[in-house]
């Protein structure tokens, strides 16, 4: 219940996402590629920071330090020739959605760990367009690999077993804290008056991006 409820509730911000991105494009250049990936450095490392510090974490026996994203994002990125300062200098999001209880932890990781189903489709994309790999350059995308489907399911099995421990109360705290990342990640990713880097913005690039299932 609480998976399909996520599901339709966020559906509307996660395709508003999915048509700005450019990553399915064939116009989509190495620069481009790498002011996507600058971006979600920027949101996903003070995200995840967060998560790990709450007093929740690791409750309910969701370990989330071993699926973190970060590393991934700078390996891809000194792979395509950042250096570690740039990365280390890159603009940080001062605005990211609150975690101050397990459901809104919940409900943020629904959005990230649902991310890595659409990353598969957008592994092979770049390695077509671009001929990246997971060790050059897709390693984010590429989540968790051939593991990357049964994780989810670990992860959704672990969500339908703390709804249903609480009697289905905190649901609509978690649906909004999904939604509230999902808006957190584009108002990231779009700032208004910022200028594009190449291939990056583009209203009528469609794809999978953050967020599924």
């Amino acid at each position: 219940m609480v998976l399909q409820l996520l599901k339709e509730s966020t559906q509307t911000r996660h395709a508003a996402i999915e048509a700005r991105l450019p990553l399915m494009r064939a116009d989509l250049s190495l620069p481009g590629y790498r002011a996507v990936l600058r971006r979600f450095l920027g949101f996903y490392e003070p995200l995840e920071t967060q998560l790990l510090t709450r007093r929740f974490s690791g409750a309910f026996g969701f370990d989330y330090a071993p699926r973190r994203k970060t590393p991934q994002l700078r390996q891809d990125l000194l792979a395509l020739g950042e250096t570690p300062a740039a990365v280390d200098a890159l603009a940080r999001c001062p605005a990211l959605p609150a975690l101050a209880t397990a459901e809104q932890a919940w409900g943020c990781l629904y959005v990230i760990e649902g991310a890595t189903l659409g990353g598969q489709i957008i592994t092979r994309q770049l390695h077509a367009r671009l001929g990246l790999t997971p060790s050059r350059g897709v390693s984010f995308f590429a989540g968790y690999g051939a593991e990357t489907g049964s994780r989810w399911k670990v992860f959704c099995a672990l969500l339908n077993a703390h709804a249903e421990r609480c009697g289905g109360g905190g649901i609509d705290e978690t649906v909004a804290s999904a939604n509230l990342t999902f808006s957190s990640l584009d108002r990231w990713l779009f700032p208004a008056g910022a200028a594009p880097a190449p291939g990056w913005q583009s209203p009528s690039a469609g794809l999978l991006v953050p967020g599924s299932a």
